[in-house]
């Protein structure tokens, strides 16, 4: 017989897959818990007890990814190419959100509500932790230089990412791996560019 904390779980993970069903059906705002709860076979309060907002379950599913992303990448040498470790992480996006583009505005909203929230604990979304320690790497290595530090490198990154999979949620077409690339080179020729150089004023004789 399944224990006491197996059968939590797995009621979680059954409210968790539900409402991701009914999001995609529906969209997370107009959708009613009590939908939610009768595809998950639970109670309303059931719901409310894992998930105290709908808002939770696109947490869950933010997690999720970012567990995926980071388990590939941490499974990359610690000397791997920031260019690798970035194409990795473009083709985990690519096939975890290329099926699923329903929710994809969705889970970009919360991201950013989210990491607004916890901008000085960057532990709380790991993917900015494994990618601002690469991007420190990187530049440590004398790969990338050290104009901005890695953990702001790190975050601009990601915000460009997240703008590319927007772009091409609302016009798919071509590849989101394709269109992540490409971010992904815009990215180091701004970062490339040479400071811009100041004028200065000639003085003319008089």
């Amino acid at each position: 017989m399944a224990t006491r904390q197996e059968q939590r779980l797995e009621t979680r993970r059954r409210i968790y897959e539900s409402a991701l069903a009914i999001f995609r059906r529906d969209g997370v705002g107009p959708c009613r818990t009590d939908d939610i709860a009768t595809a998950a076979g639970v109670s309303r309060g059931a719901f409310y007890f894992h998930f105290p907002t709908k808002e939770h379950v696109m947490l869950e599913r933010m997690r999720e990814t970012e567990q995926i992303i980071c388990g590939q990448i941490d499974a990359m040498a610690k000397d791997a190419p920031i260019d690798s470790v970035l194409a990795v992480l473009n083709r985990a996006l690519a096939s975890i959100w290329e099926p699923d583009p329903k929710l994809l505005p969705e889970l970009v909203a919360v991201a950013l509500r989210f990491t607004a929230l916890t901008m000085h604990d960057r532990d709380a979304t790991p993917l900015r932790s494994t990618l601002s320690e690469r991007f420190r790497e990187a530049a440590a290595r004398g790969e990338i230089g050290t104009r901005v530090p890695a953990e702001i490198l790190g975050d601009v990154y990601l915000g460009n990412t997240l703008g590319g999979m927007l772009a091409w949620y609302g016009n798919p077409v071509m590849p989101l791996v394709s269109v992540l690339d490409a971010v992904t080179d815009l990215f180091w020729s701004g970062a490339g560019r040479p400071p811009a150089k100041t004028k200065t004023k000639t003085k003319t004789k008089r």
